[in-house]
């Protein structure tokens, strides 16, 4: 089998859609590798790794799956014998990209292949789906989405149209990210970096003395999805350090805010022994929606309009204690060199001395509960300034470069 465009499909409902696709692949010099997901009808082109080939890979049979007549069973089902072939094909190095085409059930195996696909790999999905809440479908992932509008059913003229340009597209993307990959940086000089809008000041400044030191930053959004999507890049091995600048996600892990990342933030640089330094940016709000959505239970507390579909709401002194020992826990597990950083005027442009978020009292139980639970050969220093002042920025650059310096696997 030659490296290819793999497409998972149900080929008892799309053949004829998904074989125009095929020959749109091949006239750019493309080779299609087709996943037969479908159960029910028999496929009228030739797959490349059968239905019953995906069946067994997913622990059950073709013939028990259309016996039970039970989506709730079959779909998982072939999801995961898509994601066992799937990982047998990336292994053997046949994946260049994915197509996904089709309706729910097409964008579904699409969402479950995405997850395994690495970053940079070409990835795409032509659906209906892709004009509604894609969040499920893309998760972290650098996916395109082309909107078919109409569905993927039967062909006609201005389906063809849609799915000529997306083949057209993948193609391009295609040729792009093989020239990047061997245009790219390496990841000895890839620093990670995460912003908010309330500490892009510090972002900013951070950027810059990072950048004239000869690295190149990444900045993730701090939003949930942004800091998911660092921890994976760093379980990859992209990066050689890490300036967590803005932890705000876990104010919203811990107190029931939008832009949670989950309880795995903050782990990945240390279990990959990375140099990193983190700042509490943004630990003194917690993010939800337009201000009707915030909790009932909530409504007394402080609460600031960033948007009008953003509202944010105050920590308290014992939610930022919750926090302090969520941060030691995750940093006395690192088995690389771990710096913290505590600006003592404020962790974002909203707590800053006659701000809306100005509450000394809750900065200080924070960093006094993190400076009693941290280990003791981590460094922690406080800095009497705000954490967007450039003399904060620059001191939180510099004491990440001097891990860079002291480390002998990493170039300067």
């Amino acid at each position: 089998m030659s490296p290819g465009i793999v497409m998972a499909c149900t080929l008892d409902t799309k053949s004829e859609e998904i074989g125009f696709v095929c020959e749109e692949l091949r006239r750019h010099g493309l080779h299609p590798i087709l996943l037969d997901c479908g159960i029910l009808g028999a496929p009228s082109i030739e797959p490349t790794v059968s239905r019953a080939e995906i069946a067994a890979a997913g622990g059950s049979t073709i013939e028990a799956l259309r016996e039970q007549r039970d989506r709730s069973v079959a779909i998982p089902t072939m999801i995961r014998g898509l994601e066992a072939t799937i990982r047998r094909l990336l292994a053997e190095g046949r994946v260049l990209g994915y197509l996904g085409v089709g309706g729910g059930t097409n964008a579904a195996l699409a969402a479950a292949a995405f997850r395994l696909l690495p970053y940079g790999m070409p990835k795409m999905l032509v659906s209906t789906v892709a004009a509604g809440d894609t969040r499920g479908f893309i998760d972290i992932k650098d996916v395109m989405l082309v909107h078919s509008v109409v569905d993927i059913l039967g062909l006609n003229a201005f389906l063809r149209g849609i799915l000529r340009q997306s083949c057209a597209a993948l193609a391009g993307a295609l040729r792009e990210a093989a020239d990047s990959a061997s245009a790219g940086p390496a990841h000895s000089r890839l620093i990670s970096l995460t912003a908010f809008g309330s500490t892009t000041a510090a972002a900013m400044r951070i950027c810059q003395d990072l950048t004239a030191a000869g690295y190149e930053v990444l900045t993730f959004h701090a939003r949930g999805t942004g800091g998911r999507a660092m921890e994976s890049l760093i379980r990859e091995g992209r990066f050689c350090a890490t300036l967590d600048l803005t932890i705000t996600e876990i104010a919203d892990e811990l107190v029931g805010g939008i832009f949670s990342a989950g309880s795995g933030r903050l782990s990945a640089a240390g279990a990959a022994g990375l140099p990193q330094v983190v700042l509490p940016g943004s630990l003194d709000m917690v993010n939800f929606g337009a201000r009707n959505t915030v909790p009932a239970s909530y409504h007394g507390r402080s609460l600031v309009s960033h948007t009008p579909l953003s509202t944010l709401m105050r920590t308290t002194p014992d939610e930022n204690v919750a926090m302090a020992r969520f941060v030691a826990e995750k940093l006395n597990q690192a088995t690389g060199p771990v710096a913290v950083l505590l600006p003592q005027r404020g962790f974002s442009a909203y707590d800053i001395e006659g701000g809306p978020f100005w509450y000394p009292e809750a900065d200080a139980a924070f960093c006094d509960t993190l400076a009693a639970e941290l280990d003791a050969g981590i460094e922690l220093r406080r800095i009497d300034a705000h954490i967007n002042d450039p003399a904060c920025a620059l001191l939180a650059s510099r004491m990440l470069l001097d891990m860079l310096s002291n480390d002998r696997n990493i170039p300067l």
